[in-house]
């Protein structure tokens, strides 16, 4: 069955809505590396968005695009 998937515009909407709030923040490497991190959205811009991780110790800033979340390298869920 095929995946729903979503436009660019749809994300960003979905990204703005979720800015400033706790995000556990999955990023798919490839060959079956899945780095897992917590933080939040610090800043969205027309073509990318930051991501601020506040766990780890070598990484503080992220930067991903919109298409790494609509082909789902870049998971994003609300930590409450």
């Amino acid at each position: 069955m095929r995946k729903n998937t979503m436009s660019i515009e749809e994300a960003k909407r979905h990204i703005q809505a979720l800015q400033g709030a706790p995000l556990k923040i999955s990023v798919n490497k490839g060959r079956k590396k899945v780095i897992r991190y917590v933080g939040q959205i610090a800043d969205v811009y027309p073509s990318v968005f930051t991501l601020q991780i506040s766990d780890d110790q070598n990484i503080n800033m992220l930067s991903c695009s919109y298409s790494d979340v609509i082909c789902g390298d870049i998971e994003l869920v609300v930590v409450s």
